[in-house]
């Protein structure tokens, strides 16, 4: 259930004290405490009661806000009977995390919230499960492994009738539904990727609502298969790589069954991800191994034969030699101490690509290395013929 559908409950007798721009998040479960460190018992989603009982002076309430973020919960609801009121530290704590929180009047027992969640959510899981479960077999069995993002993207727009679209950070499309319709117009694509950037910046939880032109649409990232959402010191290592999944639907009218199925898919397009960025690697190392030749001062001979190893690798088939075109791309960040040529790398990979083209596919002709907080990519171009040479 919705977390705004609790507080449109009014014999729950709930106040939102903070994270109006929040309430769409889904609530999982339930969970009383007055622990000081809860979260070995939290899975995420939860909504969490307490009574206060842990705090003891307002320092307690920004850590305790933390360890909840951090296990994912979809809100606090903090009593009123033991203290009179909610603190001002608890709610500039939860401010500061972007926690929903909500007061609980004190006529009201945590029993009574209790169950009517469980209720909810209970009623929810049960309601159209098996369907629930036939999407997902049908997913994991035709999916990516076996033809790409479209395929998912194609159960989606049949099943429940949902146009979606993969997206780049810059907003090249990289695959959309063949029975949803014509593709998304290029502004349209950029204007969500940088809707998807600005969201994200921000910390604010996906999938991220957005208005265009009259639409609405779903933005949920796709991470790596292998990174929790947390994984990353700073968002903006992973930001300028990331892809979106644009759907082009309200998300918070949705309950937590299609919500779960939409967070399946975007599992299954991620390893897809996972899958290409592991082809990468031979081109990266081609690029490395020239970028490290010319580092230390090689002879011109033994950098134009190693030129010579990577160009059937970039162009197959490709009877002469490639000119070559040296790119250099470097990322600065006002404040924090993260490391920028990987940053780099990613997003050269990405704009040298021909914006027209759909699919990572064109990305294959380039090699990209990266050295301190820089990148630099080699684009081997067709030789070009010596009388069109004279022209």
């Amino acid at each position: 259930m919705r977390l705004r559908a609790l507080l449109d409950t009014d014999a729950l007798g709930l106040l939102l004290l903070g994270g109006e721009d929040e309430l769409d998040r889904s609530v999982r479960g339930v969970m009383t405490t007055d622990l000081r460190d809860p979260s070995r018992y939290l899975a995420g989603g939860e909504l969490v009661l307490t009574g206060l009982a842990w705090r003891r002076d307002a320092a307690d309430s920004e850590p305790f806000v933390r360890l909840l973020v951090q296990a994912g919960v979809a809100a606090l609801a903090a009593g009123t009977a033991e203290l009179g009121g909610v603190p001002e530290d608890l709610i500039a704590a939860c401010a500061k995390h972007r926690l929903p929180l909500l007061a609980v009047d004190e006529s009201v027992a945590f029993a009574t919230v209790t169950e009517h969640v469980v209720r909810q959510v209970s009623g929810e899981r049960a309601g159209d499960l098996a369907a629930v479960v036939d999407r997902h077999r049908r997913m994991m069995t035709s999916g990516p492994a076996g033809g790409g993002p479209d395929v998912v993207l194609d159960l989606l727009g049949t099943d429940l009738d949902l146009r979606a679209w993969v997206l780049s950070p810059t907003g090249r499309l990289i695959a959309g539904s063949k029975v949803a319709g014509p593709d998304l117009p290029a502004g349209t694509c950029a204007r969500l990727a940088a809707e998807q950037l600005a969201a994200t910046r921000t910390g604010r939880r996906g999938p991220h609502r957005v208005q265009l032109d009259g639409t609405t649409y779903s933005l949920f990232p796709i991470r790596s298969s292998g990174r929790t959402p947390g994984a990353a010191r700073d968002v903006r290592e992973t930001v300028l790589s990331d892809w979106l999944l644009a759907v082009e639907a309200d998300a918070s009218d949705w309950d937590g069954q299609r919500m779960d199925l939409l967070q399946g898919v975007t599992q299954l397009i991620a390893v897809e991800r996972d899958r290409r960025e592991a082809a990468r690697t031979v081109r990266r190392r081609l690029a490395q191994e020239v970028l490290e030749l010319v580092q230390t001062g090689a002879a011109p001979a033994e950098i134009a034969a190693r030129l010579r190893v990577a160009a059937p690798v970039l162009l197959p088939g490709l009877g002469a030699a490639p000119h070559w075109q040296v790119v250099v791309a470097r990322v600065e960040w006002d404040g924090g101490e993260i490391e920028g040529g990987p940053v780099a790398q990613a997003l050269l990979e990405e704009v040298l690509v021909d914006p027209s083209a759909t699919g990572p596919e064109p990305a294959d002709r380039i090699a990209v290395a990266h050295t301190g907080d820089e990148a630099v990519a080699l684009v081997p171009l067709p030789a070009v013929p010596a009388v069109a040479a004279d022209r």
